[in-house]
Formats: C-alpha cells, structure tokens, sequence
C-alpha cells in the first residue's frame, strides 16, 4: 500500500456492481489505458474512488491535449451524442419481456449490459478529467473577476434536469391538476436515480418540492436572466481573446460545463430504464434488487446459472465493502478488510477546524446536518448548515433552507458554488473531509470569508 499515492477523485452512493464497472475505466484506449490501479473505499455513508496519482495526473495530461486539438463545438456533439446513444440502446433493449427469457438469455443480457457500462463509464469521467485539469487552471485564470467565471461556467442550454425544473415551476405558477402532475411525475420519474436501485420519482417527493417554491415565476424570470447575462458575457469575452491557446483552453471549459451536468440526462434515465431487467434477474436470485447489486457481473452469472448461494456474502458486504483494483485486477473485499483498506488510503481526520475555496462569502453560524442522499433531505431544517459530498439540481430545496453550504468536493464552477451565489449564502466548497470531520448537531461558523468551518461545540 505504502507504494501507492492516492488522489481522491469523488464520492458516492453506489453499489458494487455499477462501481465495479468504474473500476474497469482508462484501460482501453490509448493515451488514457494508464490506470490499472484504483481504491473504492468507504467514506462515510458513500464510497471513494480514489486513482493512483501519477497514473490520473498523466490522463488528464493527455486528455487535455487531446480536447485542445479539436474543434470543441464538434467535440462536445460528439461527447452527448455517446450519452444519447447509450440511451437510446437502454430504450431498444429493456423493451423487450425479461419475464420470458431463459436464464441464459437473461445471462447473456447482463454480459452485454456489462460491457456497454464499463465504456461509457469511462466517457462519464472525461468531464472530470476536463475540470480537474483545465478547470482549475480557468478558476486561477479569473479568480480576481468571478463576473468572467460565471460566464465561462453559464451553460450553452439547458440540460433535462434543468427542464424538469423549469416545467415544474411552470405547472405551479398557474392552476394545475392532479393529472397534470401525476403526468410530470411520469415524464421525470428517471430525475432521482444515480443508480440502478433507486427508486424512481414520487408524487410525495414533488409536492415536498412544490411547497418549497415561493414565487415559480419569479424564480423563472431570474433563472433566464441570469443565464442570458452570462452567455453574453461570456461571447464577449471570447470575442476579445486573441490568445489561441487560452481560447481553447475557456472554450473547452465554457463546452464542458453544460457536458459535465449533460450525463445525468442520459444515465439516470437509461439506469430508470434498466429496472425491470433487474427486478426479474433478482428475483430469480431470489434477492431484492438492492441485494442483487451487491455482487458483480461474474458473481450475479454464478448466482443463475450454477445456482451458488451468495448470501452471506452480500450480508457482510452490505456491512461495507471496498474495490481494489491492482495492477489491472479487480477484488472485492467485505467488511473485515473495506474499512482497513479505506483508513490506509484516507487516513484519520483530527481537529476542529475545515478549511477549503470560498465559493459566496458570509460568515454564520449554525448546527451542522450532513446530508449523502436524497433519502436523507427530511433531516435539515431551516437555518442548519449544509454540509454534503456535493450538490445535485435535487438539492435546491433543501439549499434554499440551508444558512450555508459546506461541501467535499468542487470548484467554483460547480452546482453548489453557483446555487449559493444565486441564493446569497455563504458557501465553502473543496473541503475534501467536511463530511468526515462534522457530525450533525455540531454547533460551527462558517467563515466563507476565509473559507474556514471552526467547530464552536461538538454534539
């Protein structure tokens, strides 16, 4: 383990069988086949994937000099038209009757699922690639004019998630029917899941969401504002660059700020779609869906077809769990190893002080309420202080209620930066252990100022 340097690169709630297909990524193609070592560990109530350093820092190396030689306006149609094709194979394929295939056909579906997954998980971390790199050097670039780094950051259109927003707060601003909503809740049940077993959107969900919205049209109105200011900035700013270099280099920043929050469109519909595959493989297991994904292609294979029993394993890796992929092979271990492996790779987080980027300035205090997961949003209330892995178009509701916004990951180009500054609260973002130095009910001050969570009173 001392061999290895580790460089965190997110944090999630996934189960073993899609973050296995993570662990597969960067091994096919060339330029950016370099990672044959990866950690997914457990970090709270998510997982971390965690890349050998030297091997991440020479990807996004080589991507960057990859995106910088082509023509970013084709490039990034190319870049959606993987996610809408990845789609559009989930819309083909799940609409056939999984009930009557033989379990070697459900087999051979889950084989071919498998292998498509383990590609496109790979195009999914391009854009991170893109912001680690090239991002960062862009937030350096204007940190002394945060007007030019919105704009860079206002996306070129609206994503689907941000459409389902927009048809919501339309529906809401004027009377509306039960049907009407039951019919948006139809078109956008896919909106909440990051992973094949979570449940879809629900009527109860939304009407939280409703009650939560003060003024649809004006939250319209300042959306469309707010967006169009940006993009003339931001041609603006383009208009007046005559470095090539940098050019490219905003551009492709600019491009992949709409393509980072583009894939959510595609893979949660496509994961929605996949459900019913799931439902019918795990309950010729004799599993939930949720125990199911628990194990990886090669086990769920054994499970149907030499009928081995993976119970206990599932039980203890439910427990936790962790990948392990070294040198290019993949091990999965339980709980006795997971959380060993993960304090080797995090280490152990002391003190009562989180510091990382001001993304809105402000300076509050309040009780602190971590929250991982939408499953999770009934637990802050009005006036606490978020604090999360990161933020997703879901969050906005619970973000309008928070006193300030303190996250693990991002840049001042991602979704919690550019909420609290819409909202006006004070935000901290890139702390990279808030969620595992904070405990709920810790009394702290937020200091966006200096981008510093001191803990006044522990819980």
């Amino acid at each position: 383990m001392k061999r290895y340097v580790w460089d965190r690169m997110w944090a999630r709630k996934y189960c073993p069988y899609i973050s296995s297909a993570f662990m597969r990524s960067f091994l096919k193609r060339a330029g950016l086949n370099l990672a044959k070592n990866k950690l997914f560990v457990p970090e709270g109530n998510l997982h971390a994937i965690y890349f050998e350093k030297r091997e991440i820092s020479r990807i996004i190396q080589n991507y960057t000099k990859l995106i910088l030689k082509k023509n970013i306006f084709v490039y990034a149609k190319t870049y959606e038209n993987v996610f809408r094709d990845f789609l559009s194979w989930s819309v083909k394929n799940t609409k056939q009757d999984f009930k009557k295939l033989t379990n070697g056909q459900l087999v051979k579906v889950l084989k071919t699922l498998d292998k498509r997954l383990v590609d496109f998980s790979e195009y999914q971390y391009y854009a991170f690639l893109i912001m680690e790199g090239l991002g960062k050097e862009i937030e350096r670039m204007f940190e002394n004019e945060p007007y030019l780094l919105e704009a860079v950051i206002t996306p070129y259109k609206d994503t689907q998630i941000t459409k389902a927003r927009l048809d919501l707060l339309k529906l809401i601003s004027k009377k509306h029917t039960d049907q009407q909503l039951k019919d948006y809740v139809k078109k956008y049940a896919w909106l909440p899941v990051y992973d094949f077993v979570d449940s879809p959107l629900s009527i109860a969900e939304v009407k939280k969401q409703i009650r939560s919205i003060k003024d649809p049209k004006l939250e319209i109105e300042i959306f469309r504002k707010h967006n169009k200011l940006g993009l003339r900035e931001y041609q603006k700013l383009i208009s007046k660059e005559k470095n090539l270099l940098r050019k490219k280099k905003i551009e492709a920043v600019h491009y992949f700020s709409y393509l980072k929050e583009m894939r959510d469109d595609y893979r949660r519909h496509a994961y929605y779609l996949w459900q019913p595959f799931w439902k019918e493989y795990s309950k010729r297991l004799g599993l939930s869906m949720l125990q199911a994904h628990y194990l990886i292609c090669n086990e769920l294979v054994e499970a149907l077809l030499k009928k081995k029993d993976f119970k206990a394993v599932i039980a203890d890796r439910q427990k936790g769990y962790a990948h392990w992929f070294k040198e290019g092979h993949l091990t999965v271990y339980g709980s006795s190893r997971a959380f060993k492996i993960a304090e080797m790779a995090l280490g152990k987080e002391t003190g009562s002080v989180v510091s990382g980027t001001c993304a809105n300035k402000g300076k509050v205090k309040g009780k602190v309420c971590i929250v991982f997961h939408r499953s999770e949003f009934n637990k802050l209330k009005t006036g606490d202080i978020l604090v999360t892995v990161m933020t997703h178009p879901e969050f906005l509701p619970i973000m309008k209620k928070a006193e300030a916004i303190v996250t693990d990951e991002g840049g001042i180009m991602c979704h919690a930066a550019i909420v609290s500054r819409e909202l006006g609260i004070p935000c901290i973002i890139g702390t990279r252990k808030a969620t595992r130095v904070l405990k709920d009910d810790d009394l702290v001050e937020v200091d966006a100022n200096k981008g510093v969570v001191k803990i006044l009173k522990k819980a």
